[in-house]
């Protein structure tokens, strides 16, 4: 049998103004999904997180999407991240 793929997560972080999504990816195929994903989700929502990948150091190809909105007075992030959560199917993932 081949090697199991792993499964995007994420983690979601809110704190007064501040929120903040991280999606682990784990191969460069995840990457380019995520991606794509929220750049079309920042168009649709015409927001502009700040935007920050991490990549893993001892394998280029896992790392991690860091999307964060600062002074969020109007609370955008919660339906921008929700979008992008369920185009990536992120609600419907389990890692075993």
């Amino acid at each position: 049998m081949g090697k199991k793929k792993a499964c995007m997560r994420a983690y979601h972080e809110m704190e007064e103004r501040y929120a903040m999504l991280e999606i682990k990816y784990f191969n460069e195929e995840q990457s380019k999904e995520i991606n794509s994903v929220v750049t079309k989700a920042i168009k649709h929502f015409e927001v502009s997180p700040d935007i920050m990948i991490e990549h893993d150091d001892d394998n280029n190809d896992e790392g991690v999407f860091i999307l964060e909105f600062h002074d969020d007075y109007d609370k955008e992030s919660g339906a921008f991240f929700e979008s992008i959560i369920k185009e990536l199917n992120i609600d419907k993932c389990s890692i075993d």
